[in-house]
């Protein structure tokens, strides 16, 4: 069976090794080069949690815990970071409480911790008395270039084949196979195909008009004072989230100076194939703001800063179907800022729904 993935970020990078370790003739096609920096799944690190509002996604992040570490343990070497996952928010805020509902549905343990209670134990942190927090030790942070790369090269040592700096412009269903023609005229056929795409996949297919938005977004890491240096070490510092407002951060990751904090809500529309304008002080003004209300010896310099891509659909759902009417050709988007967890598994269904 001859299957192609269009689109090697954090789904299409899995869906490609899971095909060719089920022995498929399986060629990834990406535009640019891989692990390039214009889409979505690039940077050091992604927040990995079983903490949600809604138990269903609760049910997802299991199965995909078990796929993250299936990876790991293949790579030989470290992609996920255990420090726990800790919600901040006002006693009453309607978000926490709903999560702590969902975790007793799915029998998940957690702990509330009141203010003196959470500062004592993780210094980093500020809260207000009428806050508190709730803690899940089942969470933490993947380490999300590496995981792309893992996957990739697993998936050409298991036989797939890269084609990297090559754009696919249309996609024809023939009777005896699927025909996906290159922006250089080059056409090939094969027998299924995966379309993960990501913010470039209501362009790829515009007759469908898909229900999805491109839009802009930002992070920042910022100076630590050398003081509290060991606060945000990931044995000191769990992931961080802020309920309602969703300002959210992470411990020292190790690989890059100073520490994350970003701002989960829409950015303004993008068109992918323009130039992302670069970080602003208009992106910076609220992560400053949140380091003042929130972290203790973080300075407002600013010692990196990276733009990405969210690609959202309504409701933050995800897309994973075949096509109307062409069971041969399945697409998977929309991660709606919250899906690189969701990633591997949703690789993972692709290819089991397209060889189905």
């Amino acid at each position: 069976m001859r299957v192609a993935v269009v689109g090697l970020g954090a789904v299409g990078s899995a869906a490609l090794r899971f095909l060719a370790k089920q022995g498929c003739d399986a060629v990834g096609y990406e535009q640019f080069t891989t692990g390039h920096m214009r889409g979505s799944s690039h940077g050091e690190s992604r927040i990995y949690r079983l903490t949600y509002a809604d138990p269903y996604y609760t049910r997802l992040m299991r199965r995909a815990y078990e796929l993250w570490q299936e990876l790991q343990a293949e790579a030989g070497e470290e992609l996920i970071v255990s420090c726990g996952v800790l919600w901040l928010g006002d006693a009453a805020d309607p978000e926490l409480n709903a999560i702590a509902q969902a975790l007793r549905t799915e029998e998940v343990e957690y702990e509330w911790l009141e203010p003196a209670v959470a500062t004592a134990r993780f210094p980093a942190l500020r809260l207000q008395s009428n806050e508190r927090a709730l803690f899940q030790s089942e969470g933490g942070f993947l380490r999300a270039n590496a995981c792309v790369a893992a996957n990739l090269r697993l998936a050409q040592a298991h036989g797939a084949t890269l084609q990297p700096n090559t754009r696919i412009v249309r996609i024809e269903a023939m009777p005896k196979g699927i025909v996906l023609e290159t922006e250089q005229g080059i056409r090939e056929r094969y027998d299924r195909v995966i379309l993960t795409a990501g913010a470039w996949l209501p362009k790829l297919l515009p007759q469908l008009r898909l229900p999805l938005t491109v839009t802009r977004q930002t992070y920042a890491y910022f100076a630590l004072h050398p003081d509290v240096q060991a606060y945000y070490e990931p044995q000191h510092l769990p992931v961080w989230i802020e309920a309602t407002r969703h300002f959210y951060g992470f411990p020292h990751d190790g690989r890059q100076a100073g520490v994350k904090i970003a701002w989960h809500r829409l950015g303004e529309p993008q068109d992918p194939d323009m130039p992302t304008p670069p970080v602003n002080d208009t992106d910076l003004a609220p992560l400053r703001k949140c380091i003042v209300r929130r972290l203790n010896g973080v300075a407002e310099t600013v010692l990196s800063n990276m733009t990405c891509l969210y690609t959202n659909a309504p409701e933050e759902k995800f897309i994973l179907q075949s096509l109307p009417n062409e069971p041969r050709v399945w697409l998977v988007s929309a991660c709606s800022g919250h899906g690189f967890k969701f990633s591997i598994l949703n690789g993972y269904l692709a290819a089991q729904g397209v060889m189905a």
